[in-house]
Parts: C-alpha cells; structure tokens; sequence
C-alpha cells in the first residue's frame, strides 16, 4: 500500500499497531464485549489510521486519538448489530419475545447502545469517567475542560440516562 500523502505507510501502521494494538484491543473488548466483534472493531481502527495518518501525526497523543477512533469504531459496531438483530430474516420467521425492561438495562449492550446516541464529547466523559474509572480531575486534564464543566457534563449525563432508562421501562 503506498500512502497518498495524508496516509500512513506501511510500516508506519506496522510501528503503531506493535506499540499501540493491545492498548486499542483491550479498549474494543472492554466496550463491545464479544471477542470477534472487538476484532473487527480494531482492524478498523488500524485501517482508519492508514487513511487518515495526516491527522494522526498531527494529533499531540498519539493513543488519544487511537481511543477516539476505537469508540467511534465500537459505537458503530453496536449499531450494525442492533440493527441486523431488529431486521427479520422473513416474513415468516418467529422473533424472540422481547425481555423485561429492568434485564435489558442491565445488558452491557444496552449501555452500548445508549452511548452510541449521545455526542462525542459526551460519549468521551462517560467513557472516561464510567469505563476507564478516572475522576472529575483526571476527565479535565484530559479533555481540556475545567473540573466544574466535568462535574456538570457527568450530571447532564446521569440525568439523561435516567430519562432513557425510564423510557426503556416504560415508566
């Protein structure tokens, strides 16, 4: 593959992957929970940073922008599936009944889901603050924001999530 200017070479992604790859496969297991979609999910990630190398060099932390992209890259997955999963393979074939709402919220694919509809820098605090375990300091330095903007984007959070919840109840 010879890059065409924004693309990576080769042995650039080579150099990435080696440094990088276990870092952004744990991050896509974490996230998607199932190992061949994690993989998918990663090559895809590998495959975005050949295209897009430009913003990569330019990018100040390299993993950073690798997390970004597996996010996207999960989020993206999990709509796939929710999707082939909601389209009936015919007419004629019998659906699986539906199950309780208090089941589904607790399902890892239901939190998935719910974060795939918020906008990226929301997406970004709640994965930093509930998947990666980093306090409202440790989300500021991250993303630039003051710990007060953190604080009030984790409770938007909570409370939108709330709001959804009820809605997936029924409530």
């Amino acid at each position: 593959m010879q890059g065409t200017g924004s693309e990576l070479t080769e042995a650039e992604v080579a150099d990435a992957y080696a440094l990088y790859g276990p870092l952004v496969m744990r991050r896509c297991r974490r996230l998607l929970r199932e190992e061949a979609a994690a993989d998918d999910a990663a090559q895809e990630v590998f495959l975005r940073l050949w295209k897009y190398g430009a913003s990569f060099r330019e990018a100040e932390s390299k993993l950073a922008w690798l997390y970004r992209v597996a996010e996207r890259c999960c989020f993206d997955c999990a709509k796939r599936r929710e999707r082939r999963a909601e389209a009936p393979l015919d007419e004629t074939a019998d659906r699986p009944e539906p199950r309780a709402g208090a089941q589904a919220v607790d399902d890892w694919s239901v939190v998935v889901r719910y974060l795939g509809r918020l906008d990226q820098r929301m997406r970004q605090v709640a994965v930093l603050h509930y998947l990666d375990e980093m306090n409202q300091l440790e989300i500021a330095a991250a993303t630039g924001w003051t710990r007060q903007t953190v604080a009030k984007k984790l409770e938007a959070l909570r409370e939108q999530a709330a709001r959804w919840r009820a809605s997936l109840m029924g409530e």
